[in-house]
């Protein structure tokens, strides 16, 4: 951990060249596993849970990558579902440590992404899984994980996010998503806007990668995660798998989408008050997240608590939660990062809200790092 700690001044720093050289060092563990690689605005974490659970269930060895944690880094690294073990997660981690000088004899400086990566990667081939399901971090083109050539490429979908480093324009970003693409790789999307599908179709046309486009009615079945944005990642988690041609019985489908488990997203933590955490962390996340609220419990009315990060848009996202709260408690997580001051709003505690709220039926939401904030004070036990 203290490792990890001092790579944080290195902050976000796209690019390709230093997990490239790592994964050399490692002797090219991202070459010894076949995988399914997953970009998007929102839902590729869902999407990623969803294709490692329905090919669990079908009996095959999964490795899963995904990005933030809850509580532990070792949340982000699992094989059938289990997470990787602190012994295994030290034990890469003081591997990838001994690579001291890059190529070119200069201190190696990776960031916390980037070892991450590694470490998953390593810890996938050393114990010989069958597929790996790999999420980006962020936008595509040089995320670290844009290493893999995988047997398909999944955008669930573009919106505007991280504008200060992908692009201040859906087209730019839905470039930087496509990054992902590889020639003649099959790419699958659940995106319907024109501006960010016709970026997403004309870099498929230009890979030679044959692009299939999902809808929540290519989808039969309904998935343990709640919402009809979920019902789009299942259709887009089945489409993967057919286009990677994995043979799935259909009974593993079915097991696979009953079964899997994605903390934070939209989780009843309690019923009474009902309390739902989530951990949508954008616009589009929060309209999301309201949609669904409005669907499943139509003849209630909620108090939100949130707590955002300084890189998001606050502003459109106070937008979306002041049109449909009933009241709102702005609060933070305890991350370096989270906001402490907004504008014209008052700033509760997390305790304090949380206990000023018990009797209200209630949704959290802002970031994953506030979410897992309150499932610790609800003492809400998570399978991650």
């Amino acid at each position: 951990m203290k490792y990890l700690d001092s790579l944080e001044k290195f902050g976000i720093n796209l690019g390709l060249d230093r997990i490239n050289y790592l994964l050399k060092e490692l002797g090219s563990p991202h070459l010894k596993f076949r995988s399914i690689h997953v970009a998007g605005t929102n839902g590729k974490g869902s999407t990623c849970a969803m294709v490692a659970s329905i090919l669990k269930e079908a009996g095959f060895k999964v490795g899963l990558y995904t990005s933030p944690h809850l509580f532990d880094y070792t949340e982000r690294i699992k094989i059938n579902g289990k997470d990787i073990s602190r012994k295994d997660f030290n034990r890469g981690i003081e591997r990838i440590k001994r690579i001291r000088r890059d190529e070119h004899g200069k201190v190696f400086e990776p960031t916390v992404f980037e070892v991450l990566t590694a470490l998953a990667f390593w810890y996938f081939a050393e114990k010989k899984v069958e597929y790996a399901v790999v999420e980006v971090g962020m936008g595509g083109r040089l995320d670290a994980t844009n290493v893999l050539t995988p047997l398909v490429s999944v955008i669930t979908n573009v919106e505007l996010e991280h504008t200060q480093v992908l692009g201040k324009t859906l087209a730019r970003i839905a470039r930087e998503k496509a990054g992902i693409i590889k020639e003649g790789v099959p790419v699958v999307t659940a995106e319907r806007k024109s501006v960010a599908l016709n970026v997403i179709k004309r870099i498929s046309k230009i890979n030679k990668s044959k692009l299939l486009s999902v809808t929540p009615s290519s989808l039969l079945l309904t998935p343990n995660l709640i919402g009809p944005h979920q019902q789009i990642n299942a259709a887009c988690a089945l489409a993967a798998i057919n286009a990677a041609k994995i043979k799935i019985p259909q009974t593993a489908i079915t097991k696979g989408l009953k079964k899997v488990s994605w903390p934070a997203r939209f989780q009843i933590a309690r019923r009474k008050p009902l309390t739902i955490v989530d951990g949508a962390h954008n616009p589009a996340g929060i309209k999301v997240l309201i949609d669904t609220l409005f669907r499943q419990f139509p003849d209630k009315k909620f108090t939100f608590i949130v707590g955002v990060q300084e890189d998001k848009d606050i502003g459109n996202m106070r937008k979306e939660i002041l049109r449909a709260a009933k009241k709102v408690f702005f609060t933070h997580s305890i991350h370096k990062r989270a906001v402490r001051k907004i504008a014209g709003a008052k700033m509760y505690d997390l305790a304090n809200a949380l206990s000023m709220t018990d009797k209200e039926d209630r949704a959290i939401c802002g970031s994953f790092f506030l979410a897992a904030d309150a499932l610790k004070l609800l003492d809400v036990k998570v399978n991650t």
